[in-house]
C-alpha cells in the first residue's frame, strides 16, 4: 500500500487549511473584477448634460439667407425658430465638448419628435463670444443681449 504524501496527509488531517488560499485567492479576483468595471465605468462616463451658463439663450446671425431665424439654447431644450414662425423644440440628451485650437466645439445630442439628433457648433469665448455650427463655419450667430 502506498502512503499519501504530506500535504494529502495534512489535507485529510485539517481540512480548513485549504480553504484559507481558496478564499484569499477569490477575495483578489473579485477586487480585480471591481477595479476593471470601476475604470471601464470612469472612460466610458455618460455625456455631459449641461451646457456652459454663457451658451444658455436665445441666438442669432445678420447673414440675410437667415434673417428671422434663431435658435435657442436652455439646460433642457434646443430650439430652432424659422422665419416663417415654425419652431421645433428638441429635447437635450448629451453635450459633448472638445477643444478644438481656441475655441471649443460642443455637440448637443437631443431629441425631436422622438428622433434622434446631433448639432455641433464651435463656441469662441475670447473673440466676441460668437459661435458657428460646424457645417457652416462661415456663418456667425451672435447671442441676443438679455437672454
Amino acid at each position: 500500500m502506498t502512503t499519501p504524501s504530506k500535504k494529502v496527509r495534512r489535507a485529510i488531517e485539517n481540512p480548513k487549511q485549504l480553504e484559507k488560499p481558496v478564499q484569499e485567492r477569490t477575495t483578489g479576483i473579485l477586487a480585480a473584477i471591481f477595479l476593471i468595471l470601476l475604470v471601464a465605468w470612469m472612460w466610458h462616463a455618460p455625456a455631459r448634460k449641461h451646457l456652459p451658463e454663457e451658451l444658455l439663450g436665445e441666438w442669432h446671425t445678420e447673414n440675410p439667407t437667415y434673417a428671422g431665424r434663431t435658435f435657442e439654447l436652455d439646460q433642457v431644450c434646443i430650439s430652432f425658430t424659422t422665419g416663417d414662425g415654425t419652431i421645433s423644440v428638441g429635447f437635450i440628451k448629451g453635450v459633448k465638448e472638445i477643444p478644438d485650437g481656441n475655441h471649443m466645439l460642443y455637440t448637443v445630442s437631443y431629441t425631436l419628435d422622438g428622433v434622434p439628433n446631433e448639432v455641433s457648433f464651435f463656441y469662441d469665448p475670447n473673440n466676441g463670444k460668437n459661435l458657428w455650427f460646424k457645417n457652416q463655419e462661415k456663418i456667425v450667430w451672435k447671442k441676443t443681449e438679455n437672454s
